[in-house]
């Protein structure tokens, strides 16, 4: 039985935490990070490089897909057209909010604001390098199939994240989880660099 639907996007060829610098002594987790003239970007953990401020948004940021409805920046953004924007208000859809982008009028960093619990045992999800600064893994490896905890019945409505970010670093991100009815709805608009992965129970 299909519970709900895991949402997959298309990397967009972007950052936006802006631009990268090589450290001078890089730390345990990487060989790189965002920031300027050596100093560690601001929203970002000064150990591992993982985001700390998730509501961070650069004033200058540019796309380079500016014909997709959706797509994801390497540092786990998801950008959507007014298109996507407006299908979402329509329906009076919740679990979702969006922020426009000063520098790329028409597009906005779409945010989902309502959880579901991952199954991680269930999945065999891996959790690696624990961070000491920022209390959290700098590697969380394992995120499909999709197994969600307490959910037995069909979500008819509405987007979803999950609890847990998955990949490395400033890479990490939920998994955007939509309702059966809102995944038809999605498909029959026909927005552009979607893919749709069944949930089962």
């Amino acid at each position: 039985m299909i519970i709900a639907w895991n949402v997959s996007l298309h990397d967009n060829d972007t950052y936006m935490l802006g631009e990268t610098f090589r450290p001078e002594n890089p730390g345990p987790y990487y060989h790189w990070r965002f920031g300027k003239d050596g100093v560690p970007h601001p929203a970002t953990c000064p150990t591992c490089g993982r985001k700390t401020n998730p509501n961070y948004i650069n004033p200058d940021f540019r796309l380079k897909r500016r014909k997709w409805d959706a797509g994801v920046t390497y540092d786990g953004y998801t950008i959507v057209s007014e298109r996507f924007k407006a299908l979402c208000e329509d329906r009076h859809w919740s679990g979702i909010s969006f922020t426009p982008l000063p520098a790329e009028p028409g597009f906005f960093v779409l945010t989902l604001t309502e959880l579901l619990h991952f199954d991680a045992a269930r999945r065999g999800t891996r959790f690696e390098n624990w961070c000491p600064t920022c209390k959290a893994y700098f590697s969380v490896v394992g995120a499909t199939p999709v197994f969600l905890k307490d959910v037995q019945e069909p979500i008819l409505e509405g987007f979803y994240r999950s609890d847990l970010e998955f990949a490395s670093g400033h890479e990490q991100h939920p998994l955007m989880i939509v309702g059966n009815e809102t995944a038809q709805v999605l498909k029959a608009a026909k927005l552009s660099k979607l893919d749709f992965l069944a949930i089962k129970a």
